[in-house]
């Protein structure tokens, strides 16, 4: 998602816009990386280039760590992140120092929000995430589930399994 900030760099230090971002397709092809997203951005000038602070939902589709269901799940993006100038300044000349790790406006002035959504998207996904906070999960499902419809082939496993439960329960191993 590029925006074009060549106005607002030629502003002095403290110069404001606010963006609204509705149904904004975000693509990085080296990543294979396609979002969708919605929220708002808003740019500040300052002496290094611009401060973006930023508030993004962003819809992802999950796998369920219990029951391994798909499911969609929508997270809020909040960050801060300063874009400095990669090239010099075309009024006053200046080049602010950057390290490669800094998200830079390129040369046509455009700064680039994808990189830093998919970053931040990265922190924002839970490392184990769930469609309800109420999953059984996929062994208990199907014990449940199989509960439900006994197969009488298995009835003599079905006595042993419920032996060695009690058993456990006892302390005996």
């Amino acid at each position: 998602m590029q925006i074009n900030v060549a106005t607002l760099l030629q502003e002095k230090v403290g110069s404001r816009r606010k963006l609204t971002i509705e149904n904004e397709l975000v693509q990085l092809p080296e990543f294979k990386y396609s979002r969708e997203i919605n929220g708002s951005a808003n740019l500040l000038r300052i002496k290094r280039g611009i401060l973006v602070s930023a508030k993004i939902d962003i819809t992802l589709e999950l796998q369920c760590a219990r029951c391994l269901c798909d499911f969609e799940s929508t997270y809020l993006l909040q960050f801060d992140e300063e874009f400095v100038l990669s090239e010099p300044h075309p009024i006053t000349a200046e080049l602010p120092a950057y390290d490669e790790e800094d998200f830079l406006i390129d040369k046509y002035w455009h700064l680039d929000l994808s990189e830093a959504i998919r970053q931040y998207e990265q922190t924002a996904v839970p490392l184990v995430p769930l469609c309800t906070s109420e999953c059984v999960g996929l062994d208990k499902g199907i014990i449940l589930e199989s509960a439900n419809h006994l197969d009488n082939r298995w009835a003599a496993l079905s006595g042993l399994a419920k032996q060695l439960e009690e058993e456990e329960s006892d302390g005996i191993t």
